[in-house]
């Protein structure tokens, strides 16, 4: 059996009564500085690779987790407005402002983005980690980070609205609804291994598409593992929907299991552009004759494909 006992034991216990909160109090990651700089310079400087803009007066991000840290780093790039949108409420003003100042020393300091040898589980890689002054000019960076304007991006930081507002710098939306962001105000919606938890995503991709301007973009780096609920990292394939079903239990973060192919198919159906699909593969052990009916048809590249930064843009 793929699944692992303890995933099996810890899904079932979900469902007694009190104990579903012991599992996804936190979300991990955004709590340091160094990996919002990591994350945020990665997509950067793959839009840059792809010949998209790097450049953004709105910016959306689903599910910041912990900090708002990656949308503050785009603030620091010269973004103008940032809505984090999350389902439950992790972040907070204190450890905000700590990794913004953080933040901000880092840009100062023009540092290189950390890399996997620091930061090993981040994608997508980069072929080079040196700070990029191609993108992010002296010109611009003695811009963004203007005594003036980081007063005012930290003031909102202090005090985000709690409105899916694109009129304010910094909004901080808990829970967020289909619905709340106009139509046509967003410049970029990224995540960050979010886009493998959402159990509609046919739904979620289509109302990004409605928050997107003409030509705005959305960047995705998306996780197809099992989170370590199976003993190969793709196990979570072999499984049939009841046995995933105990397994997961009422676990807060409960992955969708959609391969790669899925999330492309999603947007090329709405008529998306796919500038980058940076794929991360790593060799399967399971087989075809394992594979649960329902995932019979994966083609070779998704059994292979364990994440992806996907960046697409909308064309009309």
């Amino acid at each position: 059996m793929q699944l692992k006992t303890r995933s099996l034991v810890v899904g079932m216990a979900t469902y007694v009564p009190g104990l579903q909160n012991l599992t996804g109090r936190r979300t991990g990651g955004t709590v340091s500085a160094r990996y919002c700089y990591s994350v945020w310079m990665r997509h950067l400087m793959m839009l840059h690779r792809s010949g998209l803009p790097t450049m953004f007066e709105s910016v959306v991000e689903l599910g910041p987790g912990d900090t708002l840290g990656i949308g503050l780093a785009a603030l620091l790039s010269g973004s103008e407005r940032y809505a984090g949108l999350d389902v439950v409420h992790y972040a907070d003003a204190a450890a905000n402002l700590q990794v913004f100042d953080e933040l901000v020393s880092l840009f100062r300091e023009r540092a290189p983005i950390p890399d996997e040898n620091e930061l090993p589980l981040v994608r997508p890689t980069l072929p080079s980690y040196a700070f990029p002054d191609n993108v992010l000019t002296p010109q611009r960076l003695s811009i963004f980070l203007h005594p003036g304007r980081l007063n005012a991006i930290r003031a909102s930081v202090e005090n985000p609205s709690p409105g899916p507002s694109m009129d304010a710098r910094v909004s901080y939306v808990v829970p967020w609804r289909p619905g709340m962001i106009e139509s046509a105000s967003v410049d970029l919606i990224y995540s960050q291994s979010v886009l493998e938890f959402p159990h509609d995503l046919a739904a979620l991709y289509a109302e990004m598409y409605r928050w997107l301007k003409p030509g705005g973009i959305m960047s995705h780096e998306i996780d197809f593992k099992s989170i370590g609920l199976t003993e190969d990292w793709n196990g979570h394939w072999t499984c049939s929907d009841a046995l995933w079903h105990i397994a997961t239990g009422r676990r807060r973060h409960r992955i969708n299991r959609e391969p790669h192919s899925t999330h492309i198919g999603i947007l090329e159906s709405l008529g998306c552009r796919i500038a980058c699909d940076e794929r991360t593969n790593r060799p399967s052990s399971v087989t075809r004759a394992e594979l649960a009916p329902r995932f019979r048809n994966l083609t070779d590249e998704d059994l292979t494909t364990s994440s992806a930064l996907i960046q697409a843009v909308k064309l009309v």
